[in-house]
């Protein structure tokens, strides 16, 4: 194998984002690395895993865009909807688990909070008691409006 460097190491990359698997590239191309020196490419190279990653996903794009390529032969007869129906599943699956924000069934959203709610219950309980005045609750929101300035 020839030594990698940063045009090997994007050739690699290529592979992977185009639908091979880096089994495949790994096993099969003989310019390409073996997959234990790739693997200690990604415990060792934060920016590499990072390449990689989106190459990966890049994949689980290309997978997506084959489901497309099966529909239309099974509804033209050249493939059995069977085999169709099996082949899509995995498609999707591979797709789902390489590229999980775009195709995934689990969607996570984030949430962040300014104030806590402790604080927050306890000025609405100052306002139900009437202990609170309307100037209290200005001056809540200013710090609040000046938080966000801070930060």
């Amino acid at each position: 194998m020839p030594r990698m460097n940063d045009e090997k190491w994007k050739e690699f990359l290529a592979r992977i984002g185009e639908g091979r698997s880096a089994r495949d590239v790994c096993g099969n191309d003989k310019d390409m690395p073996s997959w234990r020196i790739v693997s200690k490419k990604l415990n060792e190279d934060d920016a590499f895993a990072l390449k990689y990653s989106l190459a990966m996903e890049n994949r689980g794009q290309v997978m997506a865009d084959r489901i497309l390529d099966l529909v239309d032969r099974v509804v033209d007869g050249s493939l059995d909807p069977n085999a169709g129906r099996v082949a899509i599943d995995g498609l999707k699956w591979n797709a789902m688990k390489l590229a999980p924000k775009k195709y995934g069934d689990i969607h996570r959203m984030e949430v962040k909070h300014e104030t806590s709610y402790v604080d927050a219950l306890k000025a609405v309980g100052e306002i139900v008691d009437g202990t609170t005045t309307s100037n209290a609750l200005r001056t809540h929101e200013a710090e609040k409006e000046e938080k966000k300035t801070i930060n």
